[in-house]
């Protein structure tokens, strides 16, 4: 029996591909067949650096401005004004933020990523050398915005809500301004007085500031919400967490990482301190405390409940500790704290062991929790231990406000159903300083909106830049700028900042290496490859649109999209 023939299969099966010539006529020079139905699309995109950027930062026109794509009279300053109109704080950014945006950077997959955290540095400090200022406050609005929290979010909100001509007054419980970027972070990582200098650039602005005001105590929130116009709460997570052992609580000595700091700050060098510190921990904060430690003459030791390669700390946060001079204890417990009225003595820990498959615990996403404390116990001495396991917040000064442990918001950064109310930074969720900030500028938006009247913003996506879309073999391998740390020889008493800036040439060398992911750099490579002489380049146009297609002589051939280093143009033209 002979089956139905089924004339699409036969065709394809019988199907004689054309013979391929390279020229058959100046309209058929094409790379894949001799026709296409595609042509060149320009689509601007987000680069995946600003995509991972917390802030929102426009890392890409930065570079651009150093580099010389865009020009400038004075590029660093124009890089500035760039950084500042998304984070105000690139000086301080420079120097403390983990940078999650060179992980994402596309430069990586070629070689290595732009070393964009040490650019920032460089323009922020550029900006104090030179008293650069900030952009005036806009036209008054007639509208009044109270700030709970002078910490980063709250400050960043007050930038950009002066910007838009809001008057704008914080309220603070400390004497200072800062929050947990002045009374959790040492000056040998961020020097005071360029803390100093980039908050006071916000107050010259107009802000006023209600130092020494506790909310609840001196003033409440629901006077506030009647006095003015809007409020953004941006508390933080100024509480630490005690040590939930035996003879922690009440113990003279015995005390949290974030009251330790904070003392500090405010005492200086003048700070009770043990000349045994152990410190319970193994985040940054714990390096922190155990450095700070070392600096006002005590021995310091950190004890940490997981092996080295399991511990939070960054590795270069770990090196410089270990340099310093803290000893380490790893996958150690901490059972009693042993002393009495007059004071701590020591601290009696166990050995830890790894869990075995199936126990409880075994596979939990928080590597403290995969270990077990067993029978051999130690003692280590100390007359003091700081227990650095984090941080909460304190929200009963919000009453009605708050509804947990951390401030609940909507995708507005608006309080369900208090209309005036809106807040950002730690009170969400302990995170990322940058990210504190991009809660500020994305809250003072929505804050704008509300007091205009208007819709809440939108934040529509766009696509972001993919590394297998552009050209690499455009950049020749270069390697990435590393700044280099000061090793001190004397640690006591030292409380000079460590991490050293590149120098200005060297940052423009730097953002040279940029790729300027998504967006035309003018780089001429589509215009020499177009087989067609399709494509023309206009020198005046608008940055990102220097070129231009005459469709009526692309044939399809996808060598402008093949060439381009940025990913800017794509083969769209045609779909559907």
């Amino acid at each position: 029996m002979n089956a139905e023939s089924n004339p699409i299969l036969d065709f394809a099966t019988e199907y004689v591909f054309p013979a391929f010539s390279e020229l058959t006529g100046t309209d058929k020079i094409v790379a894949f067949g001799d026709q296409s139905h595609k042509c060149p699309v320009y689509v601007p995109q987000t680069p995946p650096c600003t995509a991972e950027c917390p802030a929102g930062e426009d890392i890409r026109g930065i570079n651009r401005f150093l580099n010389g794509t865009d020009p400038s009279d004075d590029a660093l300053k124009s890089a500035w004004e760039t950084a500042v109109e998304t984070n105000p704080f690139p000086a301080i950014m420079g120097r403390i933020c983990p940078h999650p945006c060179q992980s994402k950077c596309n430069r990586g997959v070629h070689d290595e990523s732009v070393a964009i955290n040490a650019v920032e540095q460089v323009i922020g400090n550029y900006a104090i050398a030179n008293n650069l200022k900030l952009k005036g406050p806009g036209a008054d609005t007639g509208k009044r915005v109270a700030i709970i929290g002078g910490g980063p979010a709250g400050l960043s909100a007050a930038y950009q809500l002066r910007r838009k001509g809001h008057a704008v007054t914080i309220y603070d419980a400390n004497e200072k301004l800062g929050g947990m970027v002045l009374y959790g972070i040492m000056g040998y990582r961020v020097d005071r007085k360029v803390l100093e200098a980039e908050i006071a650039r916000i107050i010259e602005l107009g802000v006023e500031t209600k130092m020494g005001v506790t909310i609840g105590k001196d003033v409440t929130l629901e006077q506030l919400e009647a006095e003015y116009d809007a409020v953004f709460i941006g508390v933080g997570a100024q509480k630490g967490r005690g040590l939930p052992v035996a003879g922690f609580d009440g113990t003279p000595g015995a005390t949290n990482a974030i009251d330790f700091l904070k003392s500090y700050e405010v005492l200086g060098d003048d700070i009770p301190v043990g000349k045994h510190v152990v410190v319970i921990g193994d985040g940054n904060v714990a390096m922190d405390v155990a450095r700070l430690a070392l600096r006002l003459g005590s021995e310091a030791a950190i004890v940490s409940g997981v092996p080295r390669e399991e511990m939070a700390c960054f590795e270069n946060e770990y090196d410089d500790a270990v340099k310093e001079g803290t000893t380490m204890y790893f996958q150690t417990g901490t059972a009693e704290v042993l002393g009495g009225e007059s004071g701590v003595t020591g601290l009696r820990c166990t050995k830890m062991v790894k869990k075995a498959k199936g126990e409880e615990g075994w596979n939990s996403p928080i590597p403290f929790l995969r270990y077990k404390s067993t029978d051999e116990s130690f003692v280590i001495e100390a007359d003091m231990v700081v227990a650095a396991i984090g941080q909460g917040t304190d929200l009963g000064c919000l009453g009605s406000a708050s509804s947990g442990p951390w401030l609940k918001v909507d995708r507005n950064f608006r309080i369900p159903g208090r209309d005036k109310l809106f807040g950002g930074g730690d009170a969400l969720k302990v995170d990322l300083i940058t990210t504190a900030v991009g809660h500020g500028r994305k809250a003072a938006a929505s804050i704008d909106a509300f007091l205009k009247g208007e819709a809440m913003p939108e934040y529509p996506y766009r696509e972001i830049t993919k590394p297998h879309k552009q050209d690499m073999l455009y950049f020749v391998h270069t390697p990435q700028a590393k700044r280099s740390n000061i090793e001190p020889e004397v640690v006591v008493g030292n409380h000079d900042e460590l991490l050293v800036a590149l120098s200005p040439d060297e940052a423009v060398t730097e953002s040279k290496r940029c790729m300027s992911c998504g967006f035309c750099f003018d780089c001429k490579q589509c215009v020499s490859f177009c087989p067609q002489e399709a494509i023309t380049r206009y020198r005046d146009n608008p940055a990102g649109e220097k070129v231009y297609t005459n469709y009526s002589k692309c044939v399809g051939c996808h060598l402008c999209s093949l060439v381009c280093p940025c990913g800017y143009i794509q083969m769209g033209m045609g779909d559907g």
